[in-house]
């Protein structure tokens, strides 16, 4: 055999072989690419639904469901969680600002909106060749450096007893709302609620303490704050009290009367008196069910079963009030506020069970009636009353209170604030762009890169207030590069002011919130380079076994 030649077919074969390899690794490459842009577009896409909704000169969202509802609003996750999308990227931006929404309270719209920007720039990079290990590794540094500087630079400490001062940073987060009108007495309404539970409220008791009840009757100035608890109940006896002070109050979980058969139980009866033997077996059970009751003289009794109309009776006569067919969620706020325990059995019941309250009161409002159990000396539970003309502006205007609420929160655990009108925004993005001049090699394009994503907050709100982008815009960087920090856009004006004079702030530890997350959240999309699902394969194999 000739040397030559096989020295020939040797070396064919291995080209031929790493050009094989190498084509599987570009295959590779083009499909991991393809899934990034997917991503990107997808998120992309996403936020352009509710860009418009940022700032306080926002358009309004119509949504319409299957059943022929109708929700307006210009509140972000409101938008994202009624409308319909398939794709996973979009749908973890729909969780973020689920999340963003139930921590913070504001900021949902913000935080997709950056998310997108971030994921717009990196895919410029992508297309540069760059890994998206390197954008992660570059964007995780300047989060850590943004947080310093937040933190450090630009926040301000805020007097969160001082009512005029809180009320400044709740105004920022409502006056970009639909009900801006009544923007004043909702900051009202969230800073004495959150001011009289005090420091007894956190994200895991917020929604038990605090509770929002929606009357669609008078006017949206008659809202209120109870101390206490409110039911929209009525007493079950028309003659039972509907007033009581001081009233000792029993709560069960289990029916006052007689226990019902199965849907398939017959009972055959031989005997005529068989029947009324029957019936005054039951009789007796409630007599004596109400018996227990009534040695511990209580004057209410709540139960989340029902009661008989002849316990009803009997508890009457007894001078004791009912309600009945309560919600478990309301049972536990009571048992928080009164100090009872709620009792599975009658038999179990003790004296240590009962609680006590200042008031127990039953009043129409409107065409309802809605009882009132208050002054519980060991509760911070209160109930704030919502007075509308209709269920959609009530629905719509607890969203926004809901939102006042957060921020009121907020400030309490952590009273710093910065500038809000894109001020901060454009801080950062100054900020990053003086630390990518000390940045080597690819890092430095990534910071350039991020600095200029920031800048979609204030464009985004000078878009909306309807003027051109570019004059402003360029006028305000050149105000940070002087370092004027808290000059922004009044997005009401259409100025460029400084915030201080015209009070618009925003809680710092929201706008970190924001941040944070929006950058985790791009660099976990930008993580994946592949989409794959099991759900064929699963029917293919129960095909093949059936």
């Amino acid at each position: 055999i000739n040397p030559n030649l096989c020295f020939f077919l040797y070396y064919f074969f291995k080209c031929k072989r790493l050009l094989s390899t190498k084509k599987i690794y570009i295959k590779m490459n083009i499909f991991s690419q393809i899934t990034q842009y997917q991503n990107i577009m997808a998120a992309k896409a996403t936020a352009g639904i509710i860009r418009t909704t940022l700032g306080p000169r926002s358009m309004l969202k119509m949504i319409l469901d299957n059943q022929g509802g109708m929700v307006i609003t210009n509140d972000g996750f409101c938008v994202l969680r009624e409308i319909e999308i398939g794709h996973p990227a979009a749908k973890s931006l729909i969780e973020l600002s689920r999340s963003q929404d139930s921590e913070i309270g504001d900021g949902t719209t913000t935080i997709v909106v950056l998310v997108s920007e971030f994921l717009r720039i990196s895919e410029i990079l992508l297309k540069q060749k760059f890994h998206p290990n390197q954008l992660m590794a570059s964007f995780f540094q300047a989060l850590v450096e943004i947080n310093f500087f937040l933190e450090n630079e630009l926040a301000c400490q805020l007097d969160n007893k001082n009512f005029h001062d809180m009320i400044k940073v709740i105004m920022t987060t409502i006056c970009t709302k639909l009900v801006g009108k009544f923007s004043r007495l909702i900051c009202e309404l969230s800073f004495k609620a959150i001011e009289a539970i005090g420091s007894k409220i956190t994200n895991s008791n917020f929604n038990s303490i605090l509770k929002i009840e929606k009357i669609p009757f008078g006017k949206f100035e008659d809202s209120k704050i109870v101390s206490g608890i409110m039911l929209i109940k009525d007493i079950s006896h028309p003659k039972m009290r509907r007033k009581i002070k001081n009233p000792k109050i029993i709560l069960l979980d289990c029916p006052i009367e007689y226990k019902k058969g199965e849907s398939q139980l017959t009972i055959e009866l031989e005997e005529e008196h068989d029947w009324e033997n029957l019936l005054k077996a039951e009789e007796n059970f409630i007599m004596f069910s109400c018996s227990l009751l009534k040695k511990f003289k209580p004057d209410v009794i709540i139960t989340e079963k029902g009661v008989s109309d002849l316990a009803l009776h009997y508890l009457y006569k007894s001078n004791i009030s009912v309600i009945r067919r309560i919600k478990k969620s309301e049972n536990l706020r009571l048992a928080k506020a009164t100090g009872s325990t709620i009792v599975s059995s009658l038999e179990d019941l003790e004296k240590n069970d009962l609680g006590k309250a200042g008031k127990f009161e039953v009043k129409k409002i409107g065409q309802d009636y809605y009882t009132f159990i208050t002054g519980c000396k060991e509760s911070y539970s209160s109930t704030i009353l919502l007075f509308g003309p209709s269920r959609d502006i009530l629905d719509e205007i607890e969203r926004n209170l809901h939102d006042a609420l957060s921020v009121a929160k907020n400030i309490f655990s952590n009273p710093k604030v910065i500038p809000g009108g894109g001020a901060t925004e454009l801080a950062i993005g100054n900020f990053l762009s003086k630390k990518s001049e000390k940045q080597k090699n690819d890092s430095f394009f990534i910071y350039k890169s991020l600095a200029l994503a920031f800048e979609i907050i204030p464009k985004t709100i000078i878009e909306n207030f309807g003027s051109s982008v570019v004059y402003p815009i360029t006028r305000l960087r050149n105000v940070h590069r002087k370092g004027g920090f808290f000059f922004g856009f009044d997005g009401k004006n259409g100025k460029i002011v400084d915030i201080r004079k015209i009070n618009i702030w925003e809680t710092c530890s929201m706008k970190t919130q924001i941040i944070k997350s929006a950058i985790e959240n791009a660099t976990f999309l930008l993580k994946i380079d592949r989409v794959l699902s099991g759900i064929a394969r699963k029917d293919t194999e129960k095909n093949k076994k059936t």
